[in-house]
This record gives C-alpha cells, structure tokens and sequence, in this order.
C-alpha cells in the first residue's frame, strides 16, 4: 500500500508537469493557483486519453479530449494571472493534499497500509458498486475494450458503452506501472487523487480573494469543512463522497468559474471534455452556447459544431450491439409518452417537488446575488445567474421527461443537486469577495455537519480468505468464466447490474475482477420485477433476458461456454448434476465447484 500512496503522489507531479509543457510550453516559476489546477487536470487528461488511445487502438470516446484541448490550448493557458504562487509551493501543498486526502478517507487509520480491504466497505459502502467499477478498469485494462456489458466475455465485444470512462482508464494507467489489485487501485489511487483535484478546485475559486492572514484563516476554515465536515442538506464531506461526484464536482466548479469571470470559451471548452467523460453534460453545454452564443466567435460555434457530430459520430460508428440498457422505448413511443397526460402530470410534480426542496434555495440565492442589480433596472442580461437557474431546472425537466424511460435518469436530478452544492462555493466566494467574514463564519457554523474524523470504520461482510486463495490459483493470469445458480432469487431492487448478467461479488477479486459468475436461471427474476416501482418494469422486464438454453442440461451449457466455476445454492433443483462432482469450496448457503 506504501508503494501506492508513493505513486499517487508522483503521477500527481508528473500529471501537473505535463500540463505545463502541454499549455505553456515550458514549467512557469510562478502561476495562478487556477492555472496551476488546469494545469495539473490538463496534464491528467492528455497523460490518460493517448494512453486509453493506445491500449484501446484508437476505439474511445476519449480520443476526442485531444481535439478539444488542441483546439482551446490558447485560450485555456491565458485563463487568469492574478496572485501567483510559486510551483515548487503549489506542488508541495498539493502532494502533502493527497497524502492527507488518503488517510482522511479512512479516519486516519494508519492500519489500512497492511489492511487496505478492512477499508472497502467504509470508502464504498455499495457492495454491488464496488463490484462493477472494479470490474470495468479490469476489462479495459486487460480486454483493452470500453464496456460494461460483462455478458460480451461470453459472445466477444461488438462495441463500446455509453459511460464513463476515464477514471477507470487513470486506473489502468496506474495499473501499467505498478499492477495491484483494481479495487486497491480505485479506492486508494483514483479516489484520493479526485478528492485532492476536487478541494483544489474550490480553492482556486478563492484564491483571488486572500489579501491578508484573515482572508487566508477564512478561506482554510472553508476548506476544512468541505474536506472533513461537510454541510447539513448541501453535501458530504469531499473526503466521504464517492466515485461519481468527486468526477463530476471540479469539473462543473472550474466550468463555473469560468463562467464567472467570462471567460466563455474556456467554459465551453472544459464542459466538452466533460461531456466526453459525462454524456450528462451535453444539455448544459448547449445551453452555455444558446445562453452566451453572442459571446462566442464563429470558429468557436464551429469547433462546438463539429466536437458534437464528432461525438454522435462516434457512438454511431462504435455503439456496442447489445439491447438497450439506457432506454426502453423506440423513438415513436417515446414521443407519444412525451405528450401523455400522465407525462405531464409527472412532469409537474417533479418540478414542484425541485422547488420545495433545499437545493433549490441555494441555487436561487446566488441567482439574486448574481443577477439583483440588473433585474432592479428591469434588464434582461444572460448571465451566470440566469445561467444557474436554467441549469437546475433544465436538468429536473429532462429528469421528468426520462424518468420512465431509463433506469438512470435520476442521475440527471443528480446533477442538478451537484450545480447546487457548486453554487453553495460561489455564495461563500461572494461573501468573502465582499469582506463579509462574520457572517460567512456564522454561516458555517450553521450549515456544516460536524463528525468526528478518528471515529471507529465501519467493515462490510465476512470475507474467507481461504476461497479467494483457491479461486487465485485457478484464474491466475486469464478469465473464470462461471454460472452463479440460485433460481429462487429474486431481483430485490431496480439495479439488475449487480445481479444480472453477472452477480457480484468481492471475490472476483481473486483473479483482480476477471472472475464472471452469469446469472444461469433468472425465471424468478421475472416474477420479482412486479414488485419494484412501476417505472422500472418495462426496461427490467427487457434487460434481464435468460443467457442460457433452460431445455439444456446444465453441464451441457458449461461445456458449451466453457464454464470453469459453478457457484450454486444447496437446495438449487440443479444441484443433482453435481453429486459426482468435487466440491472445491463450500459456503453457508453455497457450494462451489471448479469443472475441467
């Protein structure tokens, strides 16, 4: 684990060099911090997209964050100059950041340097999450394929997912250079390194604002609570926060501050690459272009133009062949629910409930800060204001329009509540801006939810070392293919993924996260889905399709797909196929078998 945190802390270094090369030709002595910052993300994004390019022979939506940045750089390096901290200064903070980050995440347990699985649970406490993140860096890095469609082990790769990817390429990089296990490679390098990324960023975003030790004293104080608090009904502490946000947040903050400070075509700019890492931020990047469009050159209308059929271009093109698992209507009944009376209805109480909850109250505010002096005067003025505004209930309307559509548009709401946490920053940058110190410290005092940070770690279920030891000398260096058989199991919730095709499970780590364990009977799967939420029906009912011939013997179908685990319940009715056969492990409710 030493040998991790050590390297974490040097790719952060080698990152932020790249960077500088990268957008100013050269290593300055002294720097912005948010030129400093866009240098370190710059230089993280060039290091992993021609990395992803190479491993992946050119087949990844990241070859497009090249173009993007090739075709900004100028605009991107003249970001801003105005206090400037030196970069041997900044990189020392920052590396001293990270190993801080790393060790906050789990409580300042010294113990996880010899212990790091004790802290999975704690870090990630969604068991089937944490099997399916680790499983992704794991094909791409040894199928070199972008996919989470783990059913293609038994049928080839036909394309690549809509998803995101480049954290797990970052991981995969890292795993080039020292290959530890994926969920030790996500949870103690990628984690930290984003969480890190993700307090500098709202550092930036006062930096300008440090006149004195008091503004310095305040702008720490801020920090601190982000890191280690977090604020009651706005957000966790960035040190407890998971995978999705600690992506998402400096992107949206560094796009924002451009925003702020008008800087539009470095805000078009940097909301493209997270579009290329996010789909979900291709609704807010039309809209900065349709918002600001008279402040943007027609090369940059151009660029934006061909960046997006670029993107459509590319899914066209490389899309994976398998039945849609983003949405379950065609186009022609999509349409028609769109003008359902049920759709609007639906519509309306979803906006209804975005204005009576918390996030909207924040999002609001800083609208009235932004945009008062202008709706005073009774003018209309696109600004950032307006843009917030726009934002958050743009992205609850697509919410509604999709929520029966797809079972992951509540990531759309998501994002929403993330631009509010993000403007919740910029209502405490404007109260410093305005030397109001009193009242953001009684602000913090009200809002941030005090936890104890050397409080006892939470650990997940029993884990037998013994059967992750014999599943390692069966799958070292290549594939398990396996039937996990349980026809009395239901589907307990929406998200098949952790059930279907594969079931997950922490010890696919055995063989680091190339152990498949299909779902071999899913009858009671279909009888199940009936009792989940009436939105979620449909797309289950299609996603969750039997991988296997049922009028096939078991032994039949696993000599077929050349199955080599078969991990089964006691009382399974296919248990009979295996009285003759050597039982390689036996659990409480399973046992498990290794076939030749």
């Amino acid at each position: 684990m030493f040998i991790i945190l050590l390297l974490g802390v040097l790719l952060f270094v080698v990152f932020y060099l790249i960077g500088c090369f990268f957008l100013q030709l050269r290593v300055e002595k002294k720097n912005d911090v948010t030129q400093h910052v866009l240098n370190f993300w710059v230089g993280l994004l060039v290091s992993v997209s021609l990395y992803a390019l190479f491993k992946a022979n050119l087949v990844t939506v990241l070859i497009l964050i090249p173009l993007v940045l090739l075709s900004f750089r100028r605009s991107i390096e003249g970001f801003e100059r105005e206090r400037l901290v030196s970069t041997t200064m900044f990189l020392l903070c920052a590396g001293g950041l990270y190993i801080g980050m790393f060790f906050l995440q789990v409580n300042f347990k010294i113990d996880v340097l010899n212990n790091p699985l004790d802290y999975l649970f704690h870090l990630h406490p969604f068991d089937g999450e944490r099997y399916v993140y680790s499983t992704i860096m794991s094909f791409l890095h040894y199928d070199e394929v972008e996919t989470m469609s783990m059913e293609s082990v038994l049928s080839g790769t036909s394309g690549v997912s809509l998803y995101h990817f480049l954290e797990f390429w970052l991981g995969s990089l890292f795993k080039t250079l020292y290959n530890a296990k994926s969920d030790l490679v996500l949870f103690y390098f990628v984690y930290p390194l984003f969480k890190t990324f993700t307090v500098l960023t709202i550092f930036s975003v006062f930096s300008d604002k440090i006149q004195d030790k008091k503004a310095l004293g305040l702008v720490l104080v801020i920090l601190f609570c982000f890191t280690v608090f977090g604020f009651l009904w706005i957000t966790a502490a960035i040190s407890k926060i998971h995978l999705r946000d600690i992506v998402m947040m400096p992107m949206l903050v560094l796009s924002f501050r451009a925003l702020y400070l008008k800087k539009y075509t470095v805000a078009v700019a940097l909301l493209m690459v997270a579009s290329v890492e996010y789909v979900l931020f291709l609704p807010v990047l039309c809209l900065t272009i349709c918002l600001f469009f008279s402040k943007y050159s027609k090369t940059d209308l151009l660029k934006v133009a061909g960046f997006l059929v670029a993107y459509g271009l590319f899914f066209y093109l490389f899309k994976e062949k398998v039945e849609n698992k983003y949405f379950d209507l065609g186009a022609r009944d999509a349409v028609l629910a769109l003008f359902s009376a049920e759709k609007i209805r639906q519509v309306y109480r979803v906006l209804l409930l975005a204005v009576l909850t918390y996030p909207v109250r924040l999002v609001v505010a800083y609208f009235v800060l932004a945009s008062f002096e202008p709706l005073k005067q009774k003018r209309f003025l696109p600004d950032i204001g307006y843009w917030v505004v726009l934002f958050f209930i743009g992205y609850h309307l697509l919410f509604a329009v999709a929520s029966d559509m797809s079972l992951d548009a509540w990531q759309l709401k998501h994002v929403a509540v993330l631009l509010s946490t993000v403007a919740f920053v910029f209502l405490l940058y404007e109260l410093v801006k305005r030397r109001m110190y009193s009242l953001c410290l009684v602000v913090l005092l009200l809002l941030s939810d005090y936890k104890y940070p050397f409080g006892e770690v939470e650990e997940g279920k029993v884990y037998d070392g013994a059967l992750e030891k014999k599943l390692e000398l069966l799958g070292m260096g290549k594939q398990l293919k396996g039937f996990f058989v349980d026809e009395a199991e239901g589907l307990p919730e929406k998200w098949a993924l952790f059930y279907y095709p594969t079931r997950a499970t922490d010890y696919a780590r055995s063989n680091d996260f190339r152990m498949y364990l299909f779902n071999y009977d899913i009858s009671r799967f279909k009888g199940s889905i009936a009792k989940l939420e009436p939105s979620a029906r449909p797309i289950l009912h299609r996603i969750t399709q039997p991988l296997f011939s049922m009028e096939t013997d078991i032994l039949e179908n696993a000599k077929k797909y050349d199955i080599s685990i078969v991990w089964i319940n006691k009382n399974s009715k296919y248990s009979s196929a295996f009285r003759n056969k050597e039982v390689l492990h036996e659990l409480e409710d399973y046992y498990i078998y290794h076939i030749e």
